[in-house]
């Protein structure tokens, strides 16, 4: 208890002698009667301990996942299986998105307007020029397939 009062008696005596003392001010930071708080001419210091100077570096190497991977040597059989899958996905796509096109111009009672065959039309040419350029880039992706194969890399 003895410690107590002391550290207590310095704590008001520097708020006391203090240029800004109020009664705010008497309720400043718990780290003011701290035993590492001195008092010096009505101003409060705190000894902090130093801080270590960090090693420049780093404490772990780089993780797996954040390094570039070295290639990978693939079969020319399962690449040219996957560009046939992912066009022929494209061109079923295409065809589907053509029928619920057709579908959602149902035409009226009795004949189909001049208006309706020409939205079909229109419908259809899109579409089929879409599965028609789905169909070339196939066709150029196996063609660049099947020049790496035989080392050429770049048509100059």
């Amino acid at each position: 208890m003895d410690t107590l009062n002391v550290t207590k008696k310095r704590y008001k005596a520097c708020f006391k002698h203090s240029p800004h003392s109020d009664k705010s001010s008497s309720t400043m930071s718990p780290s003011a009667g701290h035993k590492d708080a001195a008092c010096k001419d009505g101003k409060l210091e705190i000894k902090r301990p130093k801080l270590e100077e960090p090693d420049t570096g780093p404490m772990f190497p780089r993780p797996p996942f954040h390094q570039t991977p070295g290639p990978i040597s693939v079969s020319q059989i399962y690449l040219r299986k996957l560009i046939l899958e992912r066009w022929e996905a494209e061109v079923k796509a295409c065809e589907n998105a053509k029928k619920l096109q057709l579908i959602e111009l149902v035409p009226g009672t009795g004949t189909p307007s001049l208006l309706q065959a020409s939205l079909r039309r229109l419908i259809s040419e899109r579409w089929d020029a879409e599965v028609k350029r789905c169909e070339e880039a196939k066709q150029v992706q196996l063609l660049e397939l099947l020049l790496a194969a035989h080392g050429i890399l770049k048509l100059v």
